[in-house]
């Protein structure tokens, strides 16, 4: 990409646009999109190509002139566009009001209470291609919040939302003020005070008691259907039993999410920003038996323990540099690795994710993969349906076939070429951007004043 066009990138993330979201209350109406190359997936396209999308559903993907096109549904692209699936963000701590909590343990907090639907975040997301999004509490905690899988567009959280109640992000580096000493003693704890207390209100239970019941009646918590009904625990590491004689509902609700962890019910993010910490995050997955549903966001020389990583059979999501720098402690030379090649050669599945909010999108990222060696195929999967697939909807979204999401980007030529921009983005089957209607772009290109605001001034005024 070139320097000009990448300034410019980063400068639209840091305007004001108001109105550029649309609502997300999609109504079941047809499009066609029309383009010269339909990428259904990084190394299988169609020149010439045509999507149709009913419903909010892709019915059908092929040649112009090969598939039936409806007669009444209006067309948008063309020969010189090519479409593409909409970029799949496995992770990203971004687009609310505070990532981070103070608690050390808080799985019983949703980002729910933190999106804002009109952070610039996810006005960036449009502009660079991404319809899908893995929101997740920061990993600056020992068990955070419950996560939440969005589409950059809607009004309302709830219109965003894709996946609700998706997750918990877990720490196995420390987090500010703790030691990793300390930190593996909170996270082993979490889990220890999680078996304590399923004990106790067994033994409440076992002795007469109707403690946690009248508690979860008393908040005024869902007591009907499944909820008023006991079962055994789950999972296939440690069992609390007689976990059956207590109604679902009256499990309390700092500790519910926590139980689906180790039930097998919840997907585990755990950030491992160190080689070190590896071993701690993958100890304490197996031992509380979700192991099989970690995906773990690596950083710094995390690379370093690929091999232990791709033993456990856990994918990874690189959140950082792509280049590990480090000197040789006995020559003092400088040591460059590159952090795809060693998951690559380790085996590892992976995803990227974009981790800086004001230069790297995941196109960038993907592009930048690819100008280190990485083949265009894989580097494109990681930013597509290998997310997709990680967050348990790849048969939703990260490649156009019939019966996904109409996720579709349009892009003004190939997606390689540093002079390629997003023409338009569809979700689900509604045109929600449009770079002919982006507000920020007529002011950084053409100079054109937003309406309604004060001037902006320019470089070099104050």
């Amino acid at each position: 990409m070139s320097t000009l066009t990448f300034a410019s990138r980063t400068l639209l993330g840091s305007l004001v646009l108001p109105g550029l979201l649309a609502s997300a209350a999609f109504a079941g109406e047809k499009l066609v999109i029309e383009a010269g190359r339909v990428i259904v997936s990084p190394g299988n396209e169609i020149l010439g190509g045509v999507i149709v999308i009913e419903d909010g559903r892709i019915t059908a993907v092929g040649k112009r002139g090969e598939i039936e096109v409806p007669w009444d549904a209006p067309v948008v692209g063309g020969p010189d566009h090519v479409a593409i699936p909409g970029f799949v963000e496995a992770y990203s701590a971004r687009g609310m009001d505070r990532p981070n909590e103070n608690v050390d343990v808080a799985p019983f907090l949703n980002v729910r209470d933190s999106v804002d639907p009109i952070n610039v975040t996810f006005e960036d997301y449009l502009r660079w291609g991404v319809t899908t999004i893995n929101t997740q509490q920061g990993g600056d905690c020992v068990v955070g919040a419950q996560g939440r899988v969005l589409k950059p567009v809607g009004i309302t959280v709830e219109e965003m939302t894709v996946r609700p109640d998706y997750g918990l992000v877990l720490s196995a580096s420390p987090k500010r003020g703790k030691s990793r000493a300390t930190q593996a003693q909170a996270l082993r704890g979490a889990f220890g005070d999680l078996e304590l207390y399923l004990q106790d209100v067994v033994t409440d239970a076992k002795d007469g008691g109707d403690l946690a019941r009248r508690e979860a009646l008393y908040q005024g918590r869902d007591m009907e259907g499944e909820k008023a009904k006991g079962r055994a625990m789950g999972g296939s590491a440690w069992k609390v039993d007689g976990l059956e004689l207590i109604p679902r509902g009256a499990i309390d609700e700092k500790w519910e999410p926590l139980l689906g962890l180790v039930e097998g019910r919840t997907k585990a993010f755990v950030h491992a920003t160190a080689a070190r910490d590896v071993l701690l995050a993958l100890e304490v997955a197996k031992d509380n038996g979700f192991l099989q549903n970690t995906v773990m966001i690596v950083n710094g020389d995390a690379h370093k323990a690929a091999a232990h990583i791709a033993a456990a059979g856990v994918p990874v999501v690189i959140a950082g540099n792509l280049t590990y720098t480090e000197n040789d402690p006995v020559t003092g030379e400088e040591i460059e690795t590159d952090v795809i090649a060693a998951f690559e050669a380790a085996g590892a599945t992976y995803a990227l994710s974009s981790s800086d909010a004001s230069s790297n999108s995941l196109w960038f990222r993907a592009e930048r993969a690819i100008a280190q060696g990485t083949d265009p195929m894989k580097a494109f999967n990681a930013v597509m349906q290998t997310p997709a697939d990680m967050l348990g909807i790849g048969d939703q979204v990260g490649s156009l076939e019939r019966g996904k999401l109409g996720n579709v980007v349009l892009l003004t030529g190939d997606p390689l070429d540093p002079s390629t921009w997003v023409d338009e983005v569809v979700i689900e089957g509604e045109r929600v951007y449009r770079r002919s209607e982006d507000v920020r772009n007529k002011y950084v290109f053409e100079g054109e004043e937003p309406t309604g605001i004060d001037a902006m001034p320019r470089t070099g005024e104050q």
